[in-house]
């Protein structure tokens, strides 16, 4: 969309607009950023009563965000979108003159809510009319975004961008030159709104690929190769037995939609812990949880190990659903360790890998390959049955010689039914 020229600008708009940009460089938050603009907009004599603002994001789980802001009650919305097939939209949402907006590129809308020229072409325009609220305009502006191979909210709409409702209560709607400001100051929003869109697009996507805590210390600059540091950590250990069979006679398409569903037994068990996973590892995944002055030491570990049962009661409770409908299962495999080990960036001079290394993750993977020789599907290091405590309900199982180990090492599991 065009901006118009903005040489003759009034007087009272100009510290909007300097406001608009000093939130963008400043990295103002969304929600701040949208009470502020509304706030100043009104302030400068733009009689606006309700707005409403969409940003679409780069998140796994969610398409977008909206805020809505009130006159009365400031901000009063701050909705997650989650991503959905097309074919399943709210019905709100695909009533809604928004989408109409994004789906034919349109990049204005004016909507005239009382008087001779009122139009109601869209169910909320008339909800809106019932409110007492007098006009309707919306703006869309793209962020210069595409993502045509992906199954982003972008495989129907134009571009990735920002996309904004105002209405008023004024007698007559807005006028003209209140049109025409906004015209001028809505642009200046979507770039402030891009500035904190690009700060928190970058957040969600580091934590995506490596960890929430990960994601916060790269953020922070430990971006060098070698730069780590020592730390006590719970090392949990997890690979899917019998995958590599399954995955000589399933496609690929099923065999990854095999795997997300056992992935989804383990990710939100450990993140509900304190943990954090780390990395995924073909059919296996590693996850830490820090031993740090937040919690003790037997917390930790007590948390650890519920998230370990937890995961399990989640497998369980999948392969008993796969099996009714004939599908495959395939049993979980977990191994918990505790001690010292390197926590940081390892890698070439250009492509680095935030991650844990160390005896101690060494130590864990070779636990778990115990697993299956045991017959058990959750083994514990005696260091891990040290700072967990006694009320671990782990027995010895003996000692055992793990590859690469020198000493045979005492392996614990819970005490078989």
């Amino acid at each position: 969309m065009m901006i118009p020229n903005s040489e003759h600008m009034p007087a009272s708009d100009i510290p909007v607009a300097m406001w608009l940009v000093k939130a963008g460089l400043d990295d103002v938050a969304p929600e701040t950023l949208i009470t502020g603009f509304c706030g100043q907009v009104v302030t400068a004599g733009i009689p606006l009563q309700r707005v409403f603002v969409g940003m679409a994001t780069l998140h796994p789980l969610l398409r977008a965000r909206g805020y809505t802001w009130t006159q009365t009650d400031g901000l009063i919305g701050n909705d997650a979108m989650p991503h959905r097939n097309p074919d399943e939209e709210p019905a709100a949402w695909v009533a809604s003159p928004l989408r109409h907006m994004l789906a034919s590129e349109v990049g204005e809308l004016h909507r005239p809510l009382v008087g001779p020229d009122a139009t109601y072409d869209f169910p909320v325009l008339q909800e809106f009319a019932e409110q007492g609220l007098t006009d309707w305009f919306a703006m869309a502006h793209s962020f210069g975004w595409t993502f045509k191979n992906s199954h982003h909210i972008t495989d129907r709409y134009a571009g990735i961008g920002m996309i904004s409702s105002f209405t008023t209560m004024r007698a007559g709607g807005f006028s003209e030159d209140h049109l025409t400001r906004l015209r001028r100051l809505v642009p200046l929003l979507a770039l402030a709104v891009k500035a904190a869109t690009l700060t928190q697009m970058s957040r969600d996507l580091i934590a995506a690929y490596i960890g929430g805590d990960a994601a916060h210390r790269v953020l922070n600059g430990v971006i060098q190769r070698g730069q780590a540091e020592r730390i006590e950590a719970v090392i949990l250990y997890a690979d899917l037995r019998g995958f590599t069979a399954l995955a000589d006679r399933l496609e690929i398409e099923p065999l990854v939609e095999t795997l997300n569903a056992y992935f989804d037994c383990l990710g939100p068990a450990i993140e509900a812990g304190g943990g954090q996973v780390l990395k995924f590892l073909g059919d296996g995944l590693l996850a830490s949880f820090q031993l740090d002055d937040r919690r003790s030491a037997q917390d930790v570990g007590m948390a650890a190990l519920q998230a370990a049962q937890a995961a399990l009661a989640a497998v369980d409770a999948l392969n008993a659903s796969r099996a009714a409908t004939g599908l495959p299962v395939l049993a979980l495999d977990i191994a918990l360790h505790e001690g010292l080990v390197m926590y940081g960036n390892v890698g070439t001079g250009a492509r680095l890998d935030f991650t844990l290394i160390g005896p101690t993750v060494n130590e864990a993977s070779r636990l778990e390959n115990l697993c299956t020789g045991l017959d058990r599907n959750l083994l514990a290091s005696e260091t891990f049955v040290r700072i967990a405590g006694a009320d671990t309900g782990l027995v010895s199982l003996g000692y055992h010689s793990l590859r690469g180990v020198a000493e045979p090492r005492e392996v614990f599991g819970l005490p078989q039914v």
